[in-house]
């Protein structure tokens, strides 16, 4: 409990005294000079550049983040060029097992490109549902020859090789795409 006195315990009278007293005052002087000198001091405020200085840091900022841009850029194609699929298929280095891989690299972009074909025309190619059907039995046999990975491999060989019934609608054989 305090004995200081509540908005509801004023009177009238102390009331229209309260509200009669100012709400705002103007700053001492010498406080606004001291806050200004605080905050130069602890570096806030700081005199500008020459303009003539501003553009050539802008100019030297610009010339580093085209340098940069073009750095990333030549490094971005020669990524891309060295790990591209040209690039591997010229390789005469590798491996019998990166050949393999390589191999299904290729198939794998050899369907796609084939689906998109497949697409893109309005009646299906049967020539190129079969070389695509062939080039999946191949990757997964060399896989399989590998053994690389032999369970999915069988799993795709199983698949590519069970003889269906050819259906009304079509007599192709099932695609599996991967």
């Amino acid at each position: 409990m305090t004995d200081d006195p509540t908005p509801d315990d004023l009177d009238l009278r102390e009331r229209e005294l309260f509200a009669a007293l100012p709400r705002t005052s103007m700053p001492d002087p010498h406080a606004t000079e001291r806050l200004v000198a605080t905050l130069a001091r602890e570096g806030f405020l700081r005199a500008h550049a020459p303009p003539a200085r501003r553009l050539r840091r802008l100019a030297a900022a610009a010339a580093l983040f085209t340098a940069g841009v073009a750095v990333g850029a030549s490094a971005g194609a020669r990524f891309a060029s060295r790990y591209s699929l040209e690039h591997a298929l010229a390789r005469t280095d590798l491996t019998v097992p990166d050949r393999v891989l390589l191999l299904q690299r290729a198939g794998s972009a050899y369907v796609t490109a084939a689906h998109g074909y497949a697409d893109a025309t309005a009646h299906a190619d049967s020539t190129a549902v079969e070389v695509a059907n062939e080039v999946l039995r191949g990757a997964a046999h060399a896989v399989l020859k590998s053994n690389l990975n032999s369970t999915l491999s069988a799993s795709l060989v199983a698949v590519l090789q069970t003889p269906r019934a050819p259906s009304p609608t079509t007599a192709t054989k099932p695609i599996l795409w991967y």
